[in-house]
C-alpha cells in the first residue's frame, strides 16, 4: 500500500469504530469511572467530551499522553475490514468548550497526534501523520458508513416521508425506509411497502467533497431534517 491509501484505510477505521479505549499515562481511578463522549474523527484527531474537573480534563492541562486504541466497525459484522485496528499517540489538549447538556458543560480534549499505527492481522504499519491529517481523506469509507447509520437510526421517519414524496409513493404504504449507501455523489434509498422490498439510486446534483457539503446534499435531495 502506498503511504496515501495507509492513511485512507486508517481515517477510515477513526471515523466508523467498533469501540475506542483512551488510557492517559497518569489516570487514576477516576477517569475509568467518569463517563465522556468521543467526537471520533476532527480533521484526523480523535476529540474526547468530558465534564470540567474531569481527570481527563486535569489532564489535558497537565500535557499528558493518551493513547487511543481504536477497534474497527467498518463493513459488516463479519467482514474483513473488523478484524482492523488503530492505536494513536500524543499529547492531551483542551480544545475549548462543547454544547452545555443537563446543565454541565463539558470541555473538548483532543489527542495532538504524535504516532499512528494501523493494526492488520498481524502486521503494525506507521502511519504517515501528513497523510492521515490531509483533508482530502475526510469523506471516507468510514465516516460515509456512518453517515448513513445515523440517517437511519436517529431519522427512519424523515426517510419515509422523503422517500414517498421523492419518488412519488402515497406515504400510507411505507413501512420502512433506510439509506442503503451514501457516498460523495448520490446516495441509494431503500424502502419496504405493500408491494414488497425496493431500493433506488438518486443523484446529486454535484459531488460533496466535504461533510457540510454532504449533509447539504442530503437534505436538499432528501429531508431537511437530516443531520
Amino acid at each position: 500500500m502506498t503511504p496515501a491509501e495507509t492513511a485512507l484505510i486508517a481515517r477510515s477505521v477513526l471515523s466508523c469504530p467498533r469501540s475506542i479505549t483512551l488510557r492517559v499515562d497518569d489516570s487514576s481511578p477516576a477517569l475509568e469511572e467518569e463517563g465522556y463522549e468521543v467526537t471520533t474523527d476532527v480533521h484526523g484527531a480523535p476529540v474526547f467530551s468530558a465534564a470540567q474537573g474531569s481527570a481527563l480534563v486535569a489532564g489535558a492541562h497537565t500535557g499528558a499522553e493518551g493513547v487511543v486504541e481504536v477497534s474497527s466497525g467498518l463493513g459488516h459484522r463479519s467482514s474483513r475490514e473488523r478484524g482492523l485496528g488503530l492505536v494513536l499517540r500524543g499529547r492531551l489538549a483542551q480544545r475549548g468548550s462543547g454544547c452545555a447538556c443537563c446543565g454541565d458543560t463539558r470541555a473538548l480534549v483532543a489527542v495532538d497526534l504524535a504516532e499512528v499505527t494501523l493494526l492488520r492481522g498481524t502486521l503494525a504499519i506507521q502511519v504517515d501523520l501528513d497523510e492521515f491529517r490531509d483533508g482530502s481523506h475526510v469523506l471516507n469509507q468510514g465516516y460515509l458508513q456512518r453517515t448513513a447509520e445515523h440517517a437511519n437510526e436517529a431519522h427512519e421517519r424523515e426517510l419515509r416521508t422523503a422517500t414517498a414524496s421523492t419518488f412519488g409513493l402515497p406515504l400510507r404504504t411505507l413501512l420502512a425506509a433506510s439509506l442503503r449507501a451514501v457516498d460523495p455523489d448520490g446516495v441509494e434509498v431503500a424502502w419496504l411497502d405493500d408491494s414488497g422490498a425496493h431500493t433506488q439510486r438518486l443523484d446529486f446534483l454535484r459531488r460533496a467533497s466535504t461533510p457540510q457539503e454532504l449533509g447539504a446534499a442530503l437534505r436538499t435531495h432528501l429531508h431537511a431534517g437530516l443531520c
